[in-house]
Order: structure tokens, then sequence, then C-alpha cells
């Protein structure tokens, strides 16, 4: 592992490191930034959850997964591409930071567009309004954030999270207290807290923003990197919001309050299991282009073990204590304290879960077999279908955590199959499939 770490001694540009730094440290700071950011988001939906109607949570459930998706298209086709790049060259940071902020206005235009119709058809204009704002700030701050975190600067990263993510829960909670907070007011405040933190991430990065940018040379770069990996995401998060949607649809905003109720509990976890795409992806990807590619694969594979293990004291208590912990969260007379059994199939859907995306980060960082993770998440994608919708309209909540279950086993399955079969050429500008 200390050959590895040699890596980080050689940084240059404006967001040095020390010399020494090793992985274990880098990775704790990306746990910890993951943890304010999971730390406001989940305040947030808690205190959503506690204060708006179950009918208006419902709404802003939906409106919520549908941003969700929509950041699917900036983070795969401009963040990754960002991200792997960055993590291998420093010399054309500036370049590619500035391309990513105008690729990810212009590809938000028609996703703002398209959230305020939705927001307009299921409740009103005022909706639509604040959460196509929220999107755009929301999309902005990532790629500063991704530009900060490719060159390891989690450190940096964590202070304008907290501005942004605590600072969202702060004013939430103040709205609520106030007794004026609605969907729409909650939006507003995200984009509000959001343009904050990006006006601190491109002050952090003021040095390395220099020379020009030609933007259509770069979208093209962007593009034949990402695309595969857009496919690949697209089909993943859909199938992640089509629990709630088909819920809401299917079965009413209330059913699809507790599936989100249910789900705000696994996101206690998020700090280590997101924190995983953030970390790996660019140390895999500046591991593999300076040591190859055996030494990525131990850095990926001993990084997503002691995450596991962080991860297993949580899912034992869901599995052995879930009333206890739903009332923890929403209070022993809440009618989530019932949610018994879909919270015990949720958690054991989630190492499922874990395991297929901690292998997907290691394939996607190495630029490996994107085309056929594609096809393979199609077919999973097509069994997840083929479950969902029946055994959601027989048992609602249960059989959409079922459905979701097995497809992720799936995932697992295929994925592990990939990345015994990996082998890439070690020349990184060559872009796969």
């Amino acid at each position: 592992m200390e050959t590895d770490n040699r890596i980080f001694e050689t940084m240059s540009g404006s967001l040095p490191t020390r010399r020494g730094l090793t992985l274990n440290l880098q990775s704790f700071w990306a746990i910890a930034d993951q943890g304010v950011v999971s730390l406001g988001n989940f305040l947030t939906t808690i205190i959503l959850a506690r204060t708006l109607t179950p009918d208006a949570y419902g709404l802003w459930s939906v409106i919520f997964g549908l941003i969700l998706f929509l950041n699917v298209f900036p983070a795969s086709l401009v963040n990754y591409p960002l991200s792997v790049r960055l993590a291998a060259r420093d010399d054309a940071s500036g370049q590619l930071v500035k391309a990513a902020l105008a690729l990810t206005a212009i590809l938000a235009v028609p996703q703002v567009l398209l959230l305020f119709t939705v927001s307009f058809l299921v409740a009103h204009s005022a909706l639509g309004m604040c959460a196509g704002l929220c999107l755009l700030l929301w999309q902005l701050q990532e790629a500063t954030r991704r530009a900060l975190m490719a060159r390891l600067a989690f450190g940096k990263t964590l202070c304008t999270d907290a501005i942004s993510y605590l600072g969202q829960a702060a004013l939430v909670w103040l709205f609520a207290y106030k007794g004026v907070v609605s969907p729409e007011i909650a939006f507003a405040l995200i984009g509000v807290t959001c343009l904050v933190a990006a006006i601190a991430q491109l002050w952090f990065l003021r040095g390395s923003l220099q020379g020009r940018v030609n933007l259509k040379l770069h979208g093209r770069m962007f593009w034949a990197t990402g695309r595969w990996v857009l496919g690949l995401n697209v089909l993943a998060s859909f199938n992640i919001q089509a629990g709630p949607w088909a819920l809401f649809l299917f079965r009413g905003p209330a059913e699809a309050a507790g599936f989100q109720a249910v789900a705000n509990l696994l996101g206690v976890s998020h700090p280590i299991k997101l924190s995983l795409g953030n970390f790996l992806i660019p140390v895999v990807a500046r591991v593999r282009a300076n040591r190859g590619l055996a030494a990525a694969r131990r850095v990926a594979l001993t990084q997503s073990t002691q995450a596991a293990i962080l991860l297993l004291p949580l899912i034992l208590g869901l599995l052995i204590a879930p009333r206890t912990f739903l009332g923890l969260f929403y209070g022993g007379t809440s009618p989530y304290v019932f949610l018994v059994w879909p919270l015990r199939l949720l958690a054991l859907s989630y190492v499922l879960s874990y395991w297929a995306m901690a292998i997907r980060f290691f394939l996607i960082a190495v630029e490996s077999r994107n085309r056929t993770q594609f096809v393979l998440e199609l077919s999973s994608s097509v069994l997840f279908f083929a479950l969902f919708i029946p055994l959601t309209f027989r048992w609602g909540l249960s059989g959409a955590i079922v459905a979701t279950g097995v497809s992720q086993g799936a995932r697992l399955i295929s994925n592990l199959m990939l990345m015994r079969q990996v082998r890439v050429p070690e020349q990184l500008s060559t872009v796969t499939e």
C-alpha cells in the first residue's frame, strides 16, 4: 500500500497536499465530507417528514426524487469525465473545470423545463420555479465540488459542503419552527445554500482556472468518456426512483411517503456508502495511471472492505430492532413505526446494493467495459420491472422492496463476473468502448 501512497506526494497546482498523506487519511476526509452531506440531507428530510402532512411530504419526495434522477445526466457526462481526467492530469485543470461549468449550465436548460412542467402538472407553478432553481444551482455547485475532489482536496470540500448541506438543514428547521415551511420553500432554500457553497468552491479553485476552453472539443471528450456511464447511471437511478413514483401513482402519496420514511433510516449510512464513490473513483484512476491496474484493484478492495465493516453495526441494528429505530426517528405515535418488515427487507437489499456499487465504482474508475456494464444494467432493469409492477400491485411497499433486492442481487453477480475479466491497457488516454 505504501508504494501507492507516493502518488500523493507529486500533486501540483494550487491545491497541494503534504508529504506522507496516506490513503487512510484521504478516505477519512472523504467520509467526513460525505458525513456532512448526508447529515444535512438527512436532517432536512426528517424535519420535513415531521412537519409536512403525508400528502405534502409525498409530493416533496417525488419531486426531490426527480431532481436526483436528472442530476444523473451532468454527473455522468460532466462530473465523471472531470473526475477521472483531473485525477490523472493537473496541467489542464483550468480548462476542464471551466468546460465542466459551461456544459453543466447547457445541460440544465432542458432539465429545468422538464422539472417545471412535471411540478406544474402535479402541483403548481411556484413549486416548478423553486425546484428548477434548486436543480440548476445544485448541479453547478456539484461540478465545482467534484473538481476539488478530483484534486483530493477533501478538507476544502468539507468546509464548503457544510455551508451547503448543513446550511440547508438549518434554514429548513428555522422556517419549520416559524410554521411557514412547504415543499417549494424547501427547494428554494436548498438552491440558495448551493449558490453560496459554489462561490466558496470557486474561490478555492481560483488559482487553477487558467487556459482557454474549446467547448466543442471538450464536449466531445466528455461525451466519449461518459456516454456509456450515462446509460448505466440513468438505468440505475431510474430503478431507484421508480419505487416512490410507482407507489405514488398506484397507491397514493402516503405510500410513497412510507417508502421515503424507511429509506431515510438507511440514509444514516450514506456518509460511508456514498463517500466510497467520491474517494474511489479519483484515487483508483490516479493509482492506475501511476502504478497500474493491480495496485488500483488492491486499493479498491481494501477501501471497500473497510467501509463495509463500518456499515455492519447499522445493518444488524435495523434487522434486529427495526421498530426501535423507527420510533426513535419519527416518534412512537407515528404511522411509520409499523413499517418493520419493509425496513428489514430494505436493509438486506442495501447490502447487495453496496457491493454491486463498490465494484461498479472500480470498473468505471479504470474506464473498463462501460458498454458491457450498460448492457448488463439494462438486463437487470428488465428483470426489475418484470417483478416490480406485479409485486407492487400485490404487496405495495414490501413488494417494491423485494423487487429491488432481487435486481440488486443480479447486478452484484454480473459486476463480479466483469471484475474478474478486467484487462485494461495502461494508457489512460484511451477511452474504452
